[in-house]
């Protein structure tokens, strides 16, 4: 009897155990689609500023190519990447740039271990 009582208390925490992941596995999938959504908004806003930027300023493929180069080169890497400094929420740990004043997480003034909204 001792035995069946251990056995499903197991059980019963295993099940706890995959509700969660199933619960963070839904998580993952609502954050990806609303990355993929924010990507796709970004590629079209970036076509259309490009559309932009040729037709009324004549500006060439060569000069934005030679831009991206040059902007991509200011970390000393031809990567394809911008590397931008972070920092660590003091609040949730999540990663913080530089360029923004709160944690886009849990909205903690960076620097700040009291100010959250």
């Amino acid at each position: 009897m001792l035995w069946e009582l251990y056995q499903q208390s197991r059980i019963r925490s295993a099940n706890l155990n995959a509700e969660s992941a199933a619960r963070q596995t839904g998580d993952v999938r609502n954050a990806l689609r609303e990355l993929e959504s924010r990507t796709d908004r970004q590629a079209l806003t970036t076509m259309a500023i490009w559309a932009l930027l040729s037709e009324k300023l004549g500006i060439t493929e060569q000069e934005l190519e030679d831009k991206i180069n040059e902007i991509d080169l200011s970390d000393g890497k031809l990567d394809g990447k911008v590397h931008v400094d972070t920092s660590t929420c003091t609040s949730c740990n999540r990663k913080l740039s530089k360029r923004h004043q709160r944690c886009m997480y849990c909205g903690t003034v960076a620097g700040d271990t009291v100010g959250r909204l």
